[in-house]
């Protein structure tokens, strides 16, 4: 079966997205033209720059919650309310993270946009790196115009071979910019997404992860797992995916359950679109681990979604949902 035949008992009302339906009225929902996505772009990278700056000057405690959105959830691994893990935090800790943006994308419309890249952390300012890892923050502008951090997730992993510095920021190409979408109809997308977000994890419980990916994802995804470095492009995360990653066991009754709870969101201009949650066994004893995920999803030139950022953390039992 063709990869397009593959979703066509996806929801029709997806295809919303696609249309370009005309202005809404809420905050600033004018179309974005290339010179304000160019802006809202590089405003996006100076803010997790300005984050991380925040954090190696300020500590940890301060600069998260100067830049976490009152809404903001982190993982831990299982996603969590954001501000009161680092309000728990002891203002003391001399622990110093740092971070750099390798790769942003933002939504036409200028609102919702992502940032990823490498960072490290060490015990102390003047104390070596003790601590690597990739990050991935999901970024909203605020009523006030401003960033703020609404996800955030990280891997760890080894150390890299050589430090990058300073480097330039990667981002996809844009061919068309898409009008933002009337609020009331785009309640009806972000349901229909959801739906769709649904339909890829039980593709994933049949077939497992890699193969459910061929029919979902981007050329250039990005796929983050505990442990080893970013895999980059279809190919490199097939290759750092377990073949039955995700994938249901089927011998014995029941034992093929799940549970999964998400959450879903979109732009406004339709063509960025987020899922998170957990994924873990629906009955005790039951297969698999239980992990926590988050994906991004950018819409394709037919107006379907394909998953271009896949990051799983795995759950230790006593913290499973």
């Amino acid at each position: 079966m063709s990869r397009m035949m593959r979703r066509m008992a996806m929801p029709a009302s997806i295809f919303l997205v696609a249309a370009g339906i005309g202005l809404g009225a809420r905050i600033d929902r004018t179309q974005e033209g290339p010179a304000d996505f160019a802006r809202n772009l590089t405003s996006l990278v100076e803010a997790e720059k300005a984050f991380s700056k925040a954090s190696e000057d300020r500590g940890i405690r301060e600069a998260f919650l100067t830049w976490l959105a009152p809404d903001a959830v982190v993982f831990r691994p299982s996603p969590v309310p954001g501000r009161p893990v680092y309000e728990k935090m002891d203002p003391a800790n001399p622990a110093v993270l740092t971070w750099e943006p390798e790769f942003a994308e933002i939504a036409a419309s200028g609102e919702l946009g992502y940032t990823t890249g490498p960072y490290e952390i060490r015990a102390s300012r003047d104390a070596e790196p003790a601590g690597f890892g990739h990050y991935v923050s999901v970024w909203k502008k605020q009523p006030d115009g401003s960033w703020k951090v609404f996800l955030d997730i990280g891997v760890e992993h080894g150390r890299p071979a050589a430090s990058a510095g300073t480097k330039t920021v990667v981002s996809p190409a844009i061919s068309a910019l898409s009008e933002p979408i009337p609020p009331e109809a785009l309640r009806d997308v972000e349901y229909a997404f959801g739906i769709y977000a649904g339909a890829f994890d039980k593709e994933v419980g049949n077939k497992g992860l890699p193969k459910a990916l061929t029919a979902f994802a981007t050329g250039d995804i990005r796929v983050y797992r505990a442990g080893q470095f970013p895999a980059i492009g279809l190919t490199a995360a097939k290759a750092l995916i377990p073949g039955d990653e995700g994938k249901v066991g089927r011998t014995g009754r029941g034992a093929g359950s799940t549970k999964t709870s998400y959450k879903v969101g979109i732009s406004w201009s339709g063509d960025l679109a987020y899922s998170y949650g957990t994924i873990g066994s629906g009955k005790p004893g039951g297969l698999g681990e239980a992990t926590a995920f988050l994906r991004i999803w950018r819409r394709n030139a037919a107006g379907l979604y394909d998953i271009c950022l896949d990051i799983r953390l795995p759950i230790p039992p006593k913290t499973a949902n």
